[in-house]
């Protein structure tokens, strides 16, 4: 198959080297220093399953490739609109649009732009990666999973033979909101925090915030109509308590090297949502607000690094 991964971070580059293994041709979107590794000496995957070196092709701009099957975007959720005629311009050559990024309303977004409805498929990766150099990903945690909501047999086709399990449901919209829950809480309690979920978990008052910020998100996504289970709270509660004291997420890893973060999409969602609804959602008010102080603050840093150096 002809892949394009719009997007090569952490998560981005592991599966476009993961589909390059399984034989596909693909196309990692990707410039820079990250984009000039991976040209010169390939795309290593460090993974406690066995590290690799993939060869995926680079492309400044998706508006380079001019035949696709299936593409994935996998770009942080405020890069969105940047690379959305990208995105036309696959699916105006006959490309399927799968969205994996985190929030809740990506295929609307794109939709927005013009992009066919046929043409667009919201998914949710279970996968932790991160770009700890350029062309070098480490792959964190054992979870290796896709679950999306239409496309299914393309999305099988390409991950056939990989590790990536690929799952089909009726409605994606329970899923994507049960992985906003798990993304939002992770960022607002390791927020609060120390910037890790074990300084969260040894506080006496730290299960109980865990309790109250799943609820909250769930609270929102019932009241926008979304039909979450009743038992959604006790199962996402459960798959936090499996994170190790020493995980953070992508949130969390963007403010410890000074990027943007994803935080307006994540919990300042949430915040706005339940506005939208009359439903508070007070933590992840404040944990928003710790993070985009903290990412100000940083950026002002810079900001001053770069005066000073002229």
């Amino acid at each position: 198959m002809k892949v394009v991964v719009v997007g090569a971070g952490g998560l981005g580059s592991y599966i476009g080297a993961v589909l390059e293994q399984a034989g596909h041709d693909v196309t990692l979107v990707t410039r820079g220093a990250h984009r000039d590794a991976i040209e010169t000496r390939g795309l290593t995957v460090r993974s406690h399953a066995g590290d690799f070196v993939a060869r995926p092709r680079c492309a400044g701009s998706a508006l380079e490739v001019d035949e696709a099957d299936v593409a994935f975007l996998v770009t942080k959720t405020y890069s969105l609109e940047e690379v959305a005629p990208q995105l036309a311009h696959l699916a105006g050559r006959g490309a399927g649009i799968v969205s994996l990024l985190n929030g809740v309303d990506a295929v609307e977004r794109l939709a927005a732009h013009g992009i066919p409805a046929e043409r667009l498929a919201d998914g949710v990766a279970y996968m932790t990666s991160f770009r700890v150099e350029p062309g070098v990903v480490e792959r964190k945690a054992a979870h290796q999973r896709i679950v999306v909501g239409r496309m299914a047999d393309v999305v099988k086709a390409a991950f056939a033979g990989t590790i990536v399990g690929v799952e089909f449901v009726d409605d994606v919209r329970v899923e994507l909101w049960e992985k906003m829950a798990v993304v939002c809480v992770l960022s607002v309690l390791c927020a609060m925090g120390e910037r890790n979920m074990g300084s969260v978990r040894g506080h006496p008052f730290g299960p109980e915030l865990q309790r109250q910020a799943v609820a909250e998100v769930f609270a929102v996504g019932r009241a926008h109509g979304v039909p979450i289970p009743p038992d959604a709270e006790a199962r996402i509660d459960a798959r936090l308590d499996e994170f190790p004291d020493d995980f953070f997420p992508s949130v969390i890893h963007d403010l410890n090297l000074g990027r943007r973060t994803e935080m307006d999409d994540l919990g300042g969602a949430i915040v706005r949502l339940g506005r939208e609804a009359g439903v508070s959602a007070p933590l992840h008010a404040a944990g928003t607000l710790v993070v985009q102080l903290a990412e100000r603050a940083s950026s002002g840093r810079e900001t001053e690094a770069r005066r000073g150096g002229r």
